[in-house]
């Protein structure tokens, strides 16, 4: 499916983020954080925060939470349409973008999530930054059922400024500095060194908009000078998600593109809806396939660590 025909079912997100689309390779490997046995993996998940429009939600004035005036799920018609029987069809999608913190204020996310393509933003704040904001533990979890009409305000934060971003067909990342510090959760740990291809690694993030997944058991197939390929189970929303060392759980990049997402499938009364693109594990005999896309594409993590050390 095009980026714009994904755009406009999407409706509610900005036109930047799902530029780049992501897909699934062989079985689904996308789980929710409640069922996930390791403890170490939770915490890490508690660092990972989702995009969210301003317009899309509003402070209550006497109550510490906000509300997302208008939640649709993966499977309503002015959302992305999928079939109820695909997973998470009934899940609601209320993000546009993944990012991951790398200091008490400071956030990494793609950089088509923090300004335009063929942009490089410094110290500004860029229509992306003033436009969106970034909500923490938007996942379900074993407490009971999300509710998105009472989100603890302490978990929103705002967009400062664009430290760093850069949106190139092969150079995404950015670095967003929040409003605040970020209280009770931990910077991640970026890797020192480049990933070697076969490294084993999974990743953290918000697929189609989706309460926060895990996935795993996907390996590097090639590194490149400012990415690697490889076939995670990732989706548009998974953009700016932090792809982690199996072995070490160290950040080893950003995720920030892929192949198609979703592909029509024909109902026998004549309507349509959508069903995820599936590929096998080593990337063939996709339903649907972009010869110029190589498996899911990560930005390397040293481009972050550089400009963290200036």
């Amino acid at each position: 499916m095009s980026s714009k025909l994904f755009l406009v079912a999407m409706g509610l997100f900005s036109l930047s983020t799902f530029a780049k689309e992501k897909i699934v390779y062989g079985m689904d490997n996308r789980v929710d954080i409640k069922n996930v046995h390791n403890q170490k993996i939770k915490e890490l998940a508690k660092s990972v925060a989702g995009r969210v429009a301003v317009s899309s939600y509003e402070m209550s004035r006497k109550r510490p939470f906000a509300k997302i005036r208008r939640v649709l799920t993966l499977s309503h018609p002015r959302s992305m349409n999928v079939c109820e029987t695909e997973r998470f069809a009934n899940q609601p999608t209320i993000v546009d973008c993944t990012g991951f913190l790398v200091a008490p204020d400071l956030l990494v996310t793609a950089g088509h999530c923090a300004t335009a393509m063929f942009k490089e933003a410094r110290d500004e704040k860029t229509f992306e930054c003033e436009r969106n904001d970034w909500v923490f533990d938007y996942q379900i979890d074993k407490k009971g059922p999300l509710n998105l009409r009472k989100i603890p305000k302490e978990n929103i934060y705002s967009c400062k400024k664009v430290v760093y971003a850069r949106y190139e067909e092969l150079d995404d990342f950015a670095i967003i500095q929040l409003d605040r510090k970020v209280i009770g959760r931990k910077p991640l740990k970026l890797a020192a060194k480049k990933v070697k291809s076969k490294q084993g690694i999974f990743v953290l993030g918000h697929p189609t908009g989706l309460p926060l997944k895990y996935a795993d058991s996907a390996n590097v197939f090639g590194v490149f000078d400012n990415f690697f390929s490889t076939n995670l189970d990732t989706f548009g929303g998974n953009s700016g998600s932090p792809v982690f060392n199996q072995e070490t759980l160290e950040v080893e990049g950003i995720l920030v593109r892929g192949d198609t997402d979703y592909v029509v499938a024909f109902k026998d009364d004549g309507t349509h809806c959508m069903k995820v693109n599936r590929c096998n594990g080593s990337r063939m005999n996709c339903i649907e396939d972009d010869p110029n896309i190589t498996g899911e594409h990560v930005s390397l993590i040293s481009k972050v660590v550089e400009k963290l050390e200036q």
